[in-house]
């Protein structure tokens, strides 16, 4: 499974900076269309858009990933042990329920905005939109990955307790 997650997060990682370069040369190419030949592309923006939705909502699975979320806590730093842990795993099946309810509507709502076209580039609607409802849904996968962990560690120091009980002195 570690293997799994981890072959996921490398190739998104290496994605994310192979469509970052692509949205870099586009524009680059635009900007010498329009300053120096006087003459500007019209599908570059339509692209980079779609790139930098890429590179926003993956970049956001990778700091899932990576626990690089900014985050509030002030309350997890004040707690101590099992404590800490039943707080982690409460605020993530918190956000695990958002992004549920964000894929399951989200689905929807890809199917009907799907049939629409970007107006110049002809990119179907669809595209930018999938690339939000993949990076919620690995999102999703990750945070219970997570859980799954944060209860192995509970259940570890409840075990380590009570043989500490059990042993003798």
């Amino acid at each position: 499974m570690r293997k799994i997650k981890t072959s996921i997060h490398h190739i998104i990682k290496y994605m994310n900076i192979t469509v970052m370069f692509s949205m870099f040369s586009i524009l680059i190419i635009q900007v010498f269309t329009r300053k120096f030949l006087n003459d500007p592309l019209s599908w570059p923006e339509e692209l980079s858009l779609v790139a930098m939705i890429w590179i926003t909502f993956f970049g956001a699975y990778q700091c899932t990933v990576e626990g690089s979320h900014l985050k509030m806590d002030l309350l997890q730093d004040r707690l101590v042990g099992k404590q800490k842990t039943i707080v982690a795993i409460l605020s993530k099946c918190i956000v695990i329920w958002f992004l549920v309810v964000t894929c399951y509507w989200g689905f929807d709502f890809i199917q009907q905005a799907g049939k629409t076209k970007m107006p110049v580039s002809g990119i179907p609607m669809w595209v930018p939109y999938w690339i939000i409802w993949t990076s919620f849904f690995l999102m999703m996968i990750d945070y219970v990955i997570q859980i799954i962990t944060h209860v192995k560690e509970l259940i570890g120091s409840k075990k380590a307790e009570e043989d500490e009980k059990c042993s003798p002195s």
